[in-house]
């Protein structure tokens, strides 16, 4: 518990000493977000070496990681499994957005990739590859020429939809 103190002071030492040499050459209009800085700071002080040594907080931590542990078990989700659909999910985000960023940029339309669908298998050689695409707006040849060129995609597999 000593311990713990003496932290907490020489933290606050610091602060004051901080609080001091900001008060001297601070101008007057940043003051208010000066000081409301240094409390966030010195509540953050206070606060960190309780949260840190108590073993209680701990010990309720690690029995809430535990008990979510064990219902994701139960249902047959695993970590890894859940790593890999986020990882799927974020790499067609990123392809969506650098297929709408490559139309724009060629030739200068506007589209919006409404869904599609990709080789999920990360194991697979194919991961990623775009089975199919389907495009919000009327149809337009210069669109399908550059998904089907730049990205492989067979030109019957991809879709327009009308806008609504």
């Amino acid at each position: 518990m000593q311990e713990i103190l003496n932290e907490v002071a020489l933290s606050l030492f610091y602060i004051v000493i901080i609080a001091i040499f900001i008060e001297n050459l601070v101008n007057e209009n940043y003051k208010k977000y000066i000081n409301v800085f240094l409390g966030l700071t010195a509540s953050m002080v206070l606060i960190t070496p309780i949260l840190e040594n108590s073993e209680f907080l701990k010990f309720e931590f690690q029995k809430n990681l535990k008990k979510i542990e064990s219902e994701f078990n139960q249902q047959g989700v695993y970590s890894q499994d859940i790593y890999r659909q986020a990882l799927v999910q974020e790499y067609k985000n990123k392809l969506k957005d650098d297929i709408e960023d490559n139309v724009r940029e060629i030739c200068g339309k506007e589209i919006q990739v409404v869904n599609m669908s990709i080789y999920e298998d990360i194991d697979s050689h194919d991961f990623g590859r775009l089975k199919e695409i389907k495009i919000e707006g009327e149809y337009d040849r210069k669109v399908v020429e550059i998904i089907s060129n730049k990205y492989h995609v067979p030109k019957d597999r991809i879709y327009f939809q009308k806008l609504r």
